[in-house]
Order: C-alpha cells, then structure tokens, then sequence
C-alpha cells in the first residue's frame, strides 16, 4: 500500500497510522437500533493498555487493539451511550474507570479513535469520527486540531483557520499526483512557521491529520499524527 509521505524537510515528529477516518463529533445520544463501531489506538501504548466496551449491561473487551489498523466491528445494541471501560485502572470503589463514547443516528460508518488523556481517571478519551466514503472523499486532507491553540494552515495557495479544542477542516488539493507544499502556523504570529513540509498529493487518498500537542505545557511544539487510507488497496 503505498503511504502519503512528507518530505524530509519536515520539522517536527510525525508518526503513520495506516487507517482511514473523517471526523464528525457529535454529543451523546440514546440509539435503539444496533449500531458497528471500530476502534483505532493511536499509540502503542494506549493499543497495550486493557480496554473495553460497555454496551449496557455487557462488558466486551476489546482484543484487536491495533494503531496501524482498525479493529473489527463490535455490535452496540443498548439504548444506552456506550462507554470505554478501562480495565486496567479502577476507581476509589472498586470499580473500573471509564469514559463515555460520543456518538449519532446520522453517522453512517463510525469510528472510535482512542487517545490518551493523562487528566482522566481511565487515561484515555474518546473521538467519533465518520469513516465513511461520502463524508470523507478520496483526495481529501481533513485536518483535526486536538490542542487547545488556534491554528492557521496554508496548503499551497490557500490559506485557512483552524479552530482549536477538536476544531476541523478539510482541504482537497484536486487535481493530479504532485508535490504540495504545507504550514503550520499560529494564527497571532504567522511569522513563526509550526511545520512546513513537502507533502505528495495522490487522488487515490484520503487522509486524516490529527495536530497534537506536546506533553509538556510549556512547550509549543506539535506533532501530526498522519492516518491515511488507499483507495487501491480495496480493489
């Protein structure tokens, strides 16, 4: 499968989760049908932790934990939100931590990303997002700002916002395979570039780039954890 690949001119770490997603967050809500979920880790270190799904008054673990692919697809049948179920922490009474998983009637393939969350008893949180063909089309970059920053983004000649707290936009380039140039940038200070890189536009993709911070608080440094999809590996 062949990846979408930065060039050697980047300057911050970045990480290639081979998977594919679309964001779309939404609150909670009660689903009486039977709802598939997959999940995707986005570290190892969240992959090896013991997780599993609330679905009412099942508890399932989730084995195929996995971050260069999702996991398959576990059925939701409570009316009840699921939750996440740390089963490796537990809380003053005993029992394990969790944390609730966002989700909608309209979301028409979702997909659980898992991320770390250092400030929650379960150590992990939860985003929903749309995995789906018709929400996420081949040749997009959607672009989900997880720090709490307000961003600026230039993709070739066109220069956008990004929100920050989960703040999303999506850029799609067009066109033939070629070289795209990208920055990051603060969006008080566009003087001081974030990142920049030579990234290679391929039609055939659609990737979702999610901006996360550093660990430490003070520092300003980002990484993109990169997550792409080929549409030639389903033939």
């Amino acid at each position: 499968m062949k990846t979408f690949q930065p060039s050697s001119t980047a300057r911050l770490a970045q990480k290639m989760i081979p998977s594919a997603a679309a964001l779309a967050l939404f609150g909670f809500c009660h689903v009486a049908e039977a709802t598939s979920l997959r999940f995707l880790p986005l570290t190892e270190e969240v992959a090896g932790r013991k997780i599993g799904i609330q679905d009412g008054e099942r508890l399932i673990e989730l084995k195929d934990l996995n971050p260069k692919k999702r996991s398959k697809a576990y059925t939701w049948t409570s009316s009840q939100p699921p939750a996440l179920v740390a089963l490796d922490r537990q809380r003053p009474n005993g029992k394990p931590a969790g944390v609730e998983i966002p989700s909608a009637t309209d979301i028409e393939s979702p997909l659980v990303l898992i991320l770390a969350d250092p400030t929650s008893a379960s150590g992990i949180r939860a985003i929903v997002i749309d995995d789906s063909e018709k929400g996420f089309p081949w040749g997009t970059l959607r672009f989900v700002n997880t720090s709490v920053q307000p961003l600026m983004i230039r993709c070739e000649k066109e220069t956008r916002p990004i929100l920050g707290s989960l703040g999303s936009i999506d850029i799609t380039p067009g066109g033939e395979p070629r070289n795209i140039g990208l920055q990051l940038f603060s969006e008080t200070a566009p003087e001081a570039v974030l990142y920049s890189a030579v990234w290679e536009h391929e039609p055939n993709l659609r990737t979702l780039i999610l901006i996360v911070p550093a660990a430490d608080p003070a520092s300003k440094e980002l990484t993109l954890e990169i997550i792409p999809q080929d549409k030639r590996a389903n033939l």
